[in-house]
């Protein structure tokens, strides 16, 4: 006769998990019991190990310190976090400042005073214009450079007039010479009285030449005819077409002739006036250009507006020049005709 076989029962599995929450809730605050039975509100109760939250069981005074702990470790990362931002914040900053592409120095031989003794070959008859026939109102200088001289004005931040040399000898050195577009701003101006190249970015003009690169006979003078002391605001369109042939149409001219040609080049400013950048840079309503063939005494002119749609006209006398703009730049040199 066959035996039965006595059934026999896994444990309980919810028996087996209580006992291992009773374990470790036991040994959590047994260890709490002892090092901090001062903050607990009432003996420890096994059952409450499994029913209770830990914090039901600290006193009042206990979660209230806890509270406040919690709210300091809070607050603390909340500084620590504005700390780190701004800091991050300057950091970046100052990085930003120093990555920034700076002006160059001003190249050698660049000259500033009150007048044009440094530089007085670059006119006729080494007879410079004198810097107080100018109205103070427009806070001029001197400057001058290897190949030109410069009638600065701190209200304008631009050149009033620029005073070039040319001849066959200076064009022919020049003809070979690279352009460099490093433009820069001129430090021997003083700050308020001077333009930035940031004055200029964004600005839809250009910064036009009135001494023009391609006269320039060596890279010194190439260099120093960059500086925005030798710029204005000028239409883009009229610089680069209209501006570049009248240029070239004088380069010609002074390639053809035995002796000197000086050509004065600046900037009018008629009507309401117009500025840009962080420094007031004025814009000209129109540009001149006064050319005096020493040797042959004659001198002819054309003023021109700033502006995309302007036309290259017949040149004006010298008398008309200085009737329409009131520069007598040419005074007590002998002038008998224009090119007509």
């Amino acid at each position: 006769m066959a035996t039965r076989k006595k059934k026999t029962f896994a444990p309980l599995s919810w028996l087996r998990a209580w006992r291992q929450r009773l374990t470790s809730r036991m040994a959590c605050f047994v260890w709490g019991a002892i090092l901090g039975n001062a903050v607990l509100s009432h003996p420890i109760q096994p059952l409450n190990l499994l029913l209770e939250p830990p914090e039901h069981m600290l006193s009042t005074a206990a979660r209230q310190g806890l509270d406040l702990l919690r709210a300091e470790v809070r607050q603390l990362g909340n500084s620590v976090s504005a700390a780190l931002g701004e800091a991050t914040t300057h950091w970046l900053r100052a990085r930003t400042e120093d990555t920034r592409p700076q002006d160059p120095a001003p190249p050698p031989a660049a000259t500033r005073s009150g007048d044009f003794a440094d530089c007085a070959d670059q006119f006729p008859a080494q007879r410079p214009l004198h810097v107080a026939d100018t109205s103070t109102q427009w806070a001029p200088l001197a400057l001058c450079a290897d190949a030109f001289a410069v009638l600065y004005s701190g209200l304008t931040k631009t050149p009033l007039v620029v005073v070039e040399k040319l001849n066959r000898q200076r064009l022919q050195h020049a003809a070979g010479l690279a352009r460099t577009d490093a433009f820069y701003a001129d430090t021997r101006i003083p700050a308020p009285w001077r333009a930035d190249l940031s004055d200029y970015q964004g600005s839809g003009y250009d910064r036009g030449h009135l001494a023009a690169a391609a006269n320039q006979p060596d890279a010194q003078a190439m260099a120093q005819s960059f500086a925005l002391s030798n710029m204005v605001p000028q239409n883009p369109t009229h610089n680069r077409r209209l501006w570049s042939k009248l240029e070239a149409d004088v380069r010609k001219y002074a390639l053809r002739t035995a002796g000197n040609v000086y050509v004065f080049t600046g900037s009018l400013h008629e009507g309401p006036t117009q500025t840009l950048g962080r420094n007031a840079v004025w814009i000209p309503s129109h540009m001149f250009k006064l050319v005096y063939d020493e040797s042959q005494q004659r001198a002819w002119a054309y003023v021109l507006p700033n502006r995309a749609d302007a036309q290259i006209t017949r040149p004006m006398d010298y008398a008309d020049f200085v009737e329409r703009t009131g520069w007598p730049l040419l005074r007590g040199l002998p002038v008998v005709g224009s090119i007509r």
